[in-house]
């Protein structure tokens, strides 16, 4: 009987971080194509299956960028990476190339926050990303659908990892942007679903 209340505990928490109430949000992907998003080349395979994104790249850095500008919002998506080899990230506030902020989905490293082309954000560099594993600890879950939100509001960004805080910081280097999705070239096919999005700016 325990067991059951804890299992149904996980549950009730799982459905409160993972959906957000629908007030004010707007779908990025409808699930059935790619209307909307852009990739950043075209030799690659790109597909919509059972409602997700499928992306695959050999070698090159492929993003898929959407095509509205947002400032200050709360975004919310699922990512599914391989068990190895693989890179990928949710890129946000970026240009059509992209560059701007990226949360880092890799291992022990999903939840970070990268600048593209600047560097480290959260953790301050590479050689501190063991403080930051101590406070992202096992949030990310590999192999399986992972719940990402993002959270900014002017200079202040956030990042939930399965409904786990992973980065709190003020940082003006972009103030608004596109969004964007990656797969980095390496590993099997990367999955994204329920990517969603609601402004915050008056």
């Amino acid at each position: 009987m325990k067991s059951l209340t804890i299992l149904c505990l996980a549950v009730l928490t799982t459905i409160c971080w993972s959906r957000q109430p629908d007030e004010g949000w707007i779908n990025l992907l409808d699930g059935e194509s790619l209307a909307g998003w852009t990739p950043n080349f075209d030799d690659q395979q790109i597909e919509v299956k059972d409602g997700a994104i499928e992306m695959l790249a050999v070698k090159k850095n492929l993003w898929l960028v959407h095509d509205e500008v947002f400032t200050d919002f709360e975004l919310e998506g699922e990512i599914k990476a391989p068990l190895e080899n693989y890179n990928t990230g949710i890129a946000f506030r970026c240009d059509e190339t992209p560059i701007g902020y990226q949360c880092e989905i890799f291992d022990r490293q999903s939840g970070s926050l990268y600048a593209i082309k600047q560097g480290w954000i959260f953790p301050e560099s590479k050689d501190k990303l063991e403080s930051f594993y101590a406070i992202a600890g096992d949030a990310y879950k590999p192999g399986v659908w992972n719940h990402y939100r993002i959270k900014c509001v002017g200079d202040h960004i956030q990042i939930w990892v399965n409904g786990h805080l992973t980065t709190d910081v003020r940082d003006d280097s972009f103030t608004s942007g596109r969004v964007a999705i990656q797969h980095h070239g390496k590993g099997d096919v990367h999955y994204f679903r329920n990517i969603r999005i609601r402004s915050l700016s008056d």
